[in-house]
C-alpha cells in the first residue's frame, strides 16, 4: 500500500504539483533582484579604479555598489525604451523617411501631413490670426510658453494681450489686456500661475487673471526663465542685472550684474538649471546664482545673440546659438573652447532656434521656420532641412516645442501657429514629473512633493555628474601627518622601521617623541596663558571710561533736561571719582615713603573696653 512507504518515496501528480506551486505563488513575491535579469553589458564590469583610492573598506563597498547599480539602471532603462518604442536606442523613431534618395522630407507640407495623419492628431495643427486683418491693428508679435506637461499654453502680445487656455481642448482659462508693453511670459510651477513682463515691472497672475503679485525688484525686463526643480524666477532686463526669485518664499536669491549691457536672449539647461545669456557683443555667459561673475563665457558671434537652446537629448552636451550675423553654430559643451562642432548660415538672419525633447532643431529666419537633424552623420557639412514651412509675410518671432507633443508652436507678428512635427516629442512620460492628464486633486498633491523636494540654489553647477561624487580635493589639501607621529609608524632618523630597531634604539626613539611634545605642550600652554592675558586686558580698557554704567545711562537722558534723577546721578558720579582720586593719592604715598619698623604694629587692634 501507499501509506506504508516512506515519506520521501510518495511521488504525487503533475496537477497536485501545479495546484501546490500556484497557492505558494499566490502568498509569495519574487525578490526585485530575480524580477530583472542583469543585462550582458555589466556581467564583467568593474568599478573604477579611482574608488581604490579610498582606505576605508566601508566607503569603498558603498560607492562601488552605487557605480554597479546606476550602471545597471541605465541599461535596464535602455531596454524599456527600446519595447515602448519599438526601436533600439539610437533610431529615430517616428519622423518622416522619403521613398527614395530623389526625395526629399523639407518639400512636405502641413496640409499634406494633415491629410495623412489621424483625425486628432491633425487637430493639433491649427493657426490664431489675431488682428493684423481687415483693418484690425495686431496686438503682436506674440511671445509664447507651454508647461511642463504639454497641456496649457501661454501668449503675450507686445500692445498688453494676455491669453492662457487648454489648447488640446480649445478651453480658455483667461484672457485679459492690461493696456501696456508686454515683452515675455512665463509659466510658473503649473498652470495655475504665469508671469509677465511688463513696461516698467513683472506681474504674477492667476489662472483667472487676477493680478496677485508686483515684483518691483525687477525692473524693464526683456526674457525669464522658471526653475521647475528650484522654484526660481531668473529675469534680465535692460540693465543687465540677472536676478534669482524664490517664488515659494518671495525672496530674492542672488543678483549678479552682467556688464555687458542690455539681454534680449535667454535660455536654460532643463538639465544644470543653468542660465545661458546672449548679449549684443556676441559673447554668450553661462551663469549659476551661486557665482557673482559667469562660471563661462564664449565669444560665439560676432554680432548679437539672437537665440540660445539646450539639447537635452544627449545629456545636455550641445548647445545651438544663432547669431545677426547670419550663422548658426552647434557647440558640444565638453569642448567650447575647440570652436563649433557644426555651422552654417542661413539665407536671412535667424531670429530664434529651439531643441525639441528627441533633437530636432528649430530654426525662425525670415519668414520661414526650418527643422535640422543635428544628430545625422554628416561629419562637419551643414545638415539639410528635415522640414520647412513659409509664413507669407510674416516674420515668426519665437519658436518652441510642445513637451510631449509633435508639435511646434510660433510666435508670429499676427499670432500664433501650431505646426505638426513628426518625431519631435518624447512618446512617453513619467506620471510623477508630468502627467498631461493630471486631475485637480493630482496637481495639488504633486506640488506638495515638489515643494517638500526643492533643490538649494547652491547645488546649481555646470557639471551634472558633480553631485553625489567624492571630494578628493579636500582630502589632498588636508595637512599630511608626520611619519613619526602617526600611529604605527614609528621610523628612526635614517628611516628604519619602529620594528627593526634594537631596544636601546627604540627607548632613545620614544625619549626624543616626548620630549618634543613637551617642548609643543608648554608652547602651546604659553600661547593660552598669553592670549588670556590679552582678552583680560581688553575687557578692562572696555570696562574704563566711556562704557561705564553711570555714562551708560547718563547718556541716554537727554543733557538739556536737568530733573531731581539726574542731579542725583551726577552728585554719586562725582562724588565716587573724587573717593577714586583719594586713594589714588594715598596709596602713591605709601609706596613713595620708606617703611619703619613701627608700621608691624599698623594694624595691631587696641585691647578691648
Amino acid at each position: 500500500m501507499t501509506g506504508s512507504k516512506r515519506h520521501g518515496s510518495v511521488k504525487h501528480s503533475d496537477a497536485a504539483l501545479k495546484q501546490q506551486l500556484d497557492s505558494i505563488a499566490q502568498s509569495t513575491r519574487i525578490p526585485v533582484s530575480l524580477q530583472q535579469s542583469t543585462p550582458e553589458d555589466t556581467l564583467g564590469m568593474r568599478p573604477p579604479k579611482t574608488l581604490s583610492n579610498i582606505r576605508d573598506k566601508k566607503l569603498r563597498s558603498e560607492l562601488s555598489k552605487q557605480y554597479m547599480a546606476k550602471k545597471r539602471a541605465v541599461m535596464h532603462s535602455q531596454l524599456a525604451d527600446e519595447y515602448l518604442h519599438g526601436a533600439a536606442p539610437g533610431e529615430d523613431a517616428g519622423m518622416l523617411e522619403a521613398d527614395d534618395e530623389m526625395e526629399r522630407t523639407a518639400r512636405v507640407t502641413q496640409a499634406q501631413i494633415q491629410e495623412e495623419i489621424g483625425i486628432e492628431t491633425a487637430r493639433k495643427g491649427f493657426e490664431l490670426q489675431l488682428g493684423g486683418q481687415k483693418g484690425i491693428p495686431s496686438l503682436g508679435p506674440y511671445r509664447l510658453d507651454y508647461t511642463r506637461n504639454g497641456r496649457h499654453l501661454l501668449l503675450g502680445g507686445r500692445k498688453g494681450h494676455l491669453a492662457a487656455f487648454d489648447w488640446q481642448t480649445g478651453k480658455l482659462s483667461c484672457e485679459i489686456q492690461v493696456r501696456e508693453t508686454v515683452r515675455d511670459v512665463c509659466w510658473l510651477h503649473n498652470q495655475t500661475f504665469f508671469a509677465a513682463a511688463q513696461k516698467k515691472y513683472t506681474y504674477i497672475y492667476d489662472q483667472n487673471g487676477i493680478e496677485i503679485h508686483k515684483l518691483k525688484d525687477h525692473i524693464e525686463v526683456e526674457r525669464m526663465q522658471f526653475l521647475p526643480y528650484h522654484f526660481l524666477l531668473a529675469t534680465v532686463g535692460k540693465a543687465g542685472y540677472l536676478k534669482y526669485q524664490d517664488t515659494s518664499t518671495g525672496q530674492i536669491v542672488a543678483s549678479h550684474r552682467s556688464g555687458l549691457g542690455a539681454c534680449q536672449t535667454m535660455s536654460q539647461n532643463p538639465l544644470t538649471a543653468v542660465i545661458q545669456l546672449g548679449h549684443a557683443n556676441g559673447t554668450v555667459g553661462l551663469w549659476t546664482p551661486n557665482m557673482p561673475t559667469a562660471a563661462l563665457q564664449l565669444l560665439a558671434h560676432r554680432g548679437p545673440v539672437t537665440g540660445i537652446s539646450v539639447d537635452t537629448r544627449g545629456g545636455g552636451r550641445e548647445m545651438a546659438t544663432s547669431g545677426l550675423d547670419g550663422h548658426v553654430k552647434i557647440w558640444d559643451m565638453r569642448m567650447l573652447g575647440h570652436g563649433p562642432r557644426r555651422e552654417w548660415v542661413t539665407r536671412r538672419t535667424p531670429a530664434d532656434v529651439a531643441y525639441s525633447q528627441r533633437g530636432l532643431l528649430a530654426i525662425a529666419w525670415g519668414t520661414h521656420a526650418s527643422l535640422y537633424d543635428t544628430h545625422a552623420k554628416l561629419g562637419n557639412a551643414p545638415p539639410g532641412p528635415y522640414l520647412t514651412h513659409n509664413f507669407p509675410q510674416q516674420m515668426p518671432l519665437q519658436v518652441k516645442f510642445c513637451p510631449y507633443e509633435d508639435v511646434l508652436g510660433v510666435g508670429r507678428a499676427d499670432g500664433f501657429s501650431s505646426l505638426i512635427i513628426p518625431g519631435a516629442g518624447e512618446p512617453t512620460f513619467d506620471t510623477s514629473e508630468a502627467d498631461p492628464y493630471e486631475n485637480k486633486v493630482r496637481r495639488r498633491e504633486r506640488e506638495v512633493h515638489d515643494l517638500l523636494d526643492k533643490i538649494q540654489p547652491d547645488m546649481i553647477t555646470i557639471d551634472p555628474d558633480l553631485m553625489g561624487q567624492l571630494n578628493t580635493r579636500a582630502s589632498r589639501a588636508d595637512k599630511p601627518v608626520e611619519a613619526s607621529r602617526a600611529p604605527g609608524a614609528k621610523r628612526a632618523a635614517d628611516g628604519t622601521p619602529y620594528a627593526r630597531l634594537t631596544r636601546m634604539q627604540r627607548l632613545d626613539l620614544d625619549d626624543s617623541m616626548e620630549t618634543e611634545a613637551d617642548v609643543d605642550l608648554d608652547a602651546l600652554a604659553h600661547e593660552t596663558s598669553r592670549a588670556q592675558r590679552a582678552g583680560k586686558g581688553e575687557r578692562e580698557r572696555k570696562a574704563r571710561g566711556r562704557n561705564s554704567s553711570v555714562k551708560r545711562y547718563l547718556r541716554k537722558k537727554r543733557q538739556n533736561v536737568l530733573d531731581a534723577n539726574t542731579i542725583a546721578l551726577r552728585e554719586k558720579y562725582q562724588k565716587e571719582k573724587e573717593q577714586k582720586r583719594r586713594a589714588l593719592q594715598r596709596h602713591s604715598k605709601e609706596a613713595l615713603r620708606e617703611p619703619s619698623a613701627l608700621d608691624v604694629f599698623a594694624n595691631v587692634k587696641g585691647p578691648r573696653k
